[in-house]
């Protein structure tokens, strides 16, 4: 198993629009899975390494909401900014709460050490 690890990818996949551009980025746990990623896309890997910066921050200390969709019925978590703008989602909807609260839990674990990976 590896560490904990940011990697940048296409802004397109994150938002679900392959033609969309940008840089975005995934944190992956130490078993590959998804602790969470990038609710935006930047402009280039300059700007989306800076958003990394300001991430690890939020994610020691800053707001968080628990979302439900009741139309799929899952759970999501937004991380956000003193100004209400989501700059990091869950990667996937959880069928139970607990589950979305526990995947929010590991990504303010291990957010603020994470290193940042090639692609």
């Amino acid at each position: 198993m590896s560490a904990p690890r940011f990697r940048l990818v296409p802004g397109g996949r994150l938002v679900h629009e392959p033609g969309r551009g940008g840089v975005g980025w995934r944190l992956l746990g130490a078993n590959n899975r998804e602790l969470g990623r990038s609710a935006l896309a930047y402009a280039d890997a300059e700007a989306a390494l800076a958003a990394i910066g300001d991430v690890r921050v939020l994610a020691a200390g800053g707001g968080a909401h628990i979302v439900h969709n009741p139309t799929t019925g899952r759970w999501a978590w937004h991380l956000i900014t003193a100004y209400d703008l989501v700059v990091a989602t869950s990667g996937r909807g959880f069928r139970h709460e607990r589950e979305c609260r526990y995947n929010l839990e590991q990504f303010r674990a291990h957010a603020p050490s994470a290193t940042v990976v090639d692609a």
